[in-house]
C-alpha cells in the first residue's frame, strides 16, 4: 500500500490534521532559521501528520545541530546526499512550501494548531489500543494504566513549560524567600519530627527526599508519621505502598493516631474493652483524612508516575510517597540499573510537579548491624544519592540480646539546602513512632520512654 493509499485512508478516517498548518511552519523555517527555534520549544518531529514533513523537521532539526544554514538549495542537497529527497517527494515540493507564506511570519498560531491536532490523535491512537486489548482480553488494570498514561501524557505535553524570562519567575521567587523569612526556617511540609524540620526545613517543593533503613528499622513507622502529620492539617498525600496493604497501613495509623499499642492492635484479643471506643474514635479521624492510597502489588515506574501525576492534578495532592524503591518495577540490565532509573524517574516527577517526593529505600546490610548506616550503604541499591535532595538514614541499634539500646537517630545524610549530622530520636516500637530524645531520658527494657 502506497504512503498516498495511507494517507486517503486516514482522512478518510476524520484523524485530526492541519496539513496547511504544517506546511506553513516548514516554509517559515525556510524563509528565516530563527523560526525553527521558536518551533521547537514545543513542537517535535512527530507532531507532524506527514511522514514528509516529519523527515523534513528533522533534517531542519539535524542542519540547525550542524550549524548548516537551512535554505532550498542546502536543504534539497542535504537530503540528496543522504539518499532522502525521494522519500519526500522532490524539489518542487520543497519549493511549494514557501508558498503563500508571508515574508515576516509569526508561527506560534500554526505550532499550536499542529500540536493540538497531534494531542488529538495521540488519544484517538490509545484509545483504539486500548479497545484492541480489551477485545483481546487483556488484564483490565494494565490497560486502563496504559491509557491513563496516554491521557496524562497529552494533559503535560498541553501544560509544558516554554523558557522564561526573569520577569516570568522572579516574583515567585521572592515570594517563596518571603515565605521562608516569615517561617521559622520551616519552608516546606512538615514530617512529624520538629528537630528534623528545623535541620531540613520540611519537605521542599521540588525535592526528592529518601528514606532508607534496614527492614524492620522503622522506614515505614517514619513515612506514617509523615502521612499523618501532613494529613492531620490539611494537606492532601499519595501514597503507593507496594508491598503493605491497606488494611496493614491502617492499622499503623491507628497506632499512630490513638493510646492503643502497635502489638495490641496486631493482636487484637488483647485489646481492651474501653480501647475499642478509642480505636472507633481513631479510624473516624482517619477516615476524614485527605489520603489517596495506592497498594498495588505489582506496579510498573510507568504506571505510578501517571497515577501520581493524577493525584497531583485532579486530586491536588501536596505531597508522594512511595513504599518502597525496590521492588517498583523499572526497565534496566539489572537491579542496580533499575533501581537508578526509577529514583531519577521519581525526582524528575518532583521537579516537574513542584511537590515533594518521599521515597523509602532498603540499605546495604554492614557487617556490624548496629553500625550507624552511610551514604556508601545506600550506594549498594543504585545511584540513588545521586538523584536525592535529601537522604535520611535511620539508625535503630539493639543489645547484644536484642534489646533496643533507645539511642535512635535520624542521620540527615544529604542536604542540599541546609546542614547534616544525626538527630536524637527514640524509636518506640509499641507505637511504631518516632519521638525526641534528650539524655536525661531513660527508657524500660521494651523500648518505651520512661518521661
Amino acid at each position: 500500500m502506497t504512503a498516498a493509499r495511507v494517507l486517503e485512508m486516514d482522512l478518510e478516517r476524520g484523524l485530526p490534521a492541519s496539513i496547511d498548518g504544517e506546511r506553513a511552519i516548514l516554509g517559515a523555517i525556510l524563509l528565516d532559521n530563527q523560526k525553527w527555534h521558536e518551533a521547537a520549544q514545543s513542537l517535535a518531529a512527530e507532531d507532524f501528520y506527514l511522514d514528509a514533513h516529519r523527515r523534513l523537521y528533522r533534517r531542519m532539526s539535524s542542519m540547525v545541530a550542524k550549524l548548516i544554514p537551512i535554505d532550498l538549495v542546502t536543504l534539497v542537497e542535504d537530503l540528496r546526499q543522504d539518499g532522502e529527497l525521494k522519500a519526500i517527494g522532490d524539489e518542487a515540493f520543497i519549493a511549494g512550501l514557501i508558498d503563500g507564506v508571508p515574508e515576516r511570519p509569526s508561527i506560534q498560531h500554526y505550532v499550536r494548531i499542529v500540536r493540538e491536532k497531534a494531542q488529538l490523535r495521540g488519544l484517538i491512537f490509545g484509545s483504539e489500543a486500548a479497545i484492541a486489548r480489551a477485545m483481546d482480553s487483556e488484564a483490565s488494570t494494565e490497560i486502563a494504566g496504559s491509557l491513563l498514561k496516554t491521557v496524562l501524557d497529552v494533559e503535560s505535553r498541553a501544560q509544558m513549560n516554554h523558557a522564561l524570562s526573569p520577569r516570568d519567575f522572579m516574583p515567585e521567587v521572592m515570594r517563596e524567600l518571603e515565605a521562608e523569612a516569615n517561617s521559622d526556617g520551616v519552608v516546606g511540609l512538615p514530617t512529624g519530627i520538629d528537630d528534623l524540620d528545623l535541620m531540613t526545613g520540611g519537605l521542599r517543593k521540588g525535592e526528592l527526599i529518601v528514606i532508607g533503613a534496614l527492614p524492620g528499622a522503622g522506614k515505614t513507622a517514619l513515612a506514617a508519621q509523615i502521612i499523618a502529620a501532613n494529613a492531620e492539617v490539611g494537606n492532601t498525600v499519595g501514597v503507593f505502598s507496594i508491598e503493605m496493604s491497606r488494611y496493614d497501613l491502617g492499622k499503623r495509623f491507628l497506632s499512630t493516631v490513638t493510646s492503643v499499642s502497635a502489638s495490641k492492635i496486631r493482636h487484637p484479643r488483647h485489646i481492651a474493652k474501653e480501647d475499642w471506643l478509642t480505636l472507633a474514635q481513631g479510624a473516624a479521624k482517619i477516615s476524614g483524612w485527605p489520603l489517596l492510597l495506592d497498594d498495588s502489588g505489582s506496579i510498573t515506574i510507568s504506571e505510578l508516575l501517571a497515577r501520581a501525576r493524577l493525584f497531583i492534578t485532579r486530586m491536588k495532592a501536596k505531597l508522594i510517597i512511595v513504599d518502597y524503591l525496590q521492588i517498583a518495577k523499572s526497565e534496566g540490565r539489572d537491579i542496580r540499573e533499575q533501581v537508578g532509573k526509577t529514583a531519577d524517574a521519581l525526582r524528575q516527577l518532583a521537579k516537574s510537579e513542584r511537590i515533594p517526593v518521599v521515597l523509602l529505600s532498603q540499605l546495604r546490610r554492614p557487617q556490624n548491624v548496629n553500625d550507624p548506616p552511610t551514604m556508601i550503604d545506600l550506594k549498594e541499591s543504585g545511584d540513588i544519592e545521586a538523584h536525592a535532595h535529601v537522604v535520611l538514614l535511620l539508625h535503630v541499634p539493639n543489645w547484644p540480646d536484642g534489646r533496643p539500646t533507645g539511642e535512635d537517630s535520624v542521620i540527615v545524610a544529604k542536604n542540599r539546602n541546609g546542614t547534616r549530622g544525626p538527630i536524637p530520636v527514640m524509636f518506640n516500637r509499641h507505637k511504631l513512632r518516632f519521638y525526641p530524645r534528650t539524655t536525661e531520658q531513660q527508657f524500660n527494657q521494651s523500648g518505651e520512654r520512661i518521661d
